[in-house]
């Protein structure tokens, strides 16, 4: 019983974590979609200039790190024929264990690197805000999965909202540039449908090698197996963290649109 909960606490805050920001981040973004409407496209047009190189990049390494052929890339399309604002074409090998692993961080890589560009910005531009907030997010890194910090992580958020949107912040260049930057990268972090596809691929293989893993440690050095379920607990905390404050920046943008949209329909009775 152990080994099995071991396992699922692994996969959920890791791989869980991810597809749960991925989902919540897709759902934001339709949600802005609709409540814009015909200038939705628009806006994520013009976002596009900054999110989408960032999107089809984070593609583009993870096809590099994993060993992934790249055969075509496209970082700024504004007039496909399809739609899409860039695409990443790439080969590999389907019997490679390690590139069909490799599908599942390309197809997930913009959901995590585009949260890690965001915190890495705010660290760039907003140095004061980012110690504070990484100092929450040290706290949660050091929590047990027998005591959810909610509270912890709540406290975190509410410490990036005020670090980042503070009368310094907003008075300052720096934090302007910041939040531009954040809005235009997370209006594109959503995963594609190809993207989801390819990651539920690669998803398979990394399950069932770290299913040997995982069994290999239990019974050889069982040590091993719980501390490697406590740092991805510890992991699955600092992610979901990073992931949280990228998010911000979509709700805000939903909560902007739908006062909008609000004030529209009041005026158009």
């Amino acid at each position: 019983m152990d080994f099995v909960l071991g396992f699922l606490t692994q996969t959920i805050f890791t791989v869980g974590i991810i597809f749960l920001f991925g989902w919540i981040i897709s759902l934001l973004r339709r949600g802005f979609c609709s409540l814009t409407g015909k200038a939705g496209p628009k806006i994520l047009l013009a976002t596009g200039i900054i999110g989408t190189p960032i999107h089809e990049l984070s593609h583009a390494a993870m096809c590099l790190l994993f060993g992934h052929k790249i055969v075509e890339i496209k970082l700024y399309t504004p007039k496909s024929n399809d739609g899409s604002l860039g695409y990443v074409n790439h080969t590999y090998r389907k019997k490679n264990i390690y590139h069909q692993i490799g599908n599942f961080f390309i197809g997930v890589a913009p959901v995590v690197l585009g949260g890690i560009v965001v915190v890495l910005l705010l660290a760039l531009l907003l140095p004061d805000a980012f110690h504070s907030v990484s100092r929450d997010i040290s706290a949660l890194k050091s929590s047990s999965i027998d005591s959810l910090p909610i509270a912890d992580f709540l406290g975190m958020i509410w410490t990036a909202i005020c670090e980042i949107f503070s009368t310094d912040s907003l008075s300052s260049w720096q934090g302007w540039v910041f939040i531009i930057l954040a809005l235009m990268i997370s209006t594109h972090m959503e995963m594609s449908a190809p993207d989801i596809k390819g990651s539920l691929k690669g998803l398979a293989f990394l399950l069932v090698i770290m299913l040997l893993v995982d069994g290999a440690m239990y019974l050889i050095f069982p040590g091993a197996f719980y501390a490697i379920t406590g740092a991805s607990v510890s992991f699955g905390f600092s992610l979901a963290a990073i992931l949280s404050i990228s998010s911000l920046f979509l709700l805000l943008l939903v909560i902007i649109a739908a006062i909008i949209r609000g004030i529209i329909n009041i005026f158009s009775k």
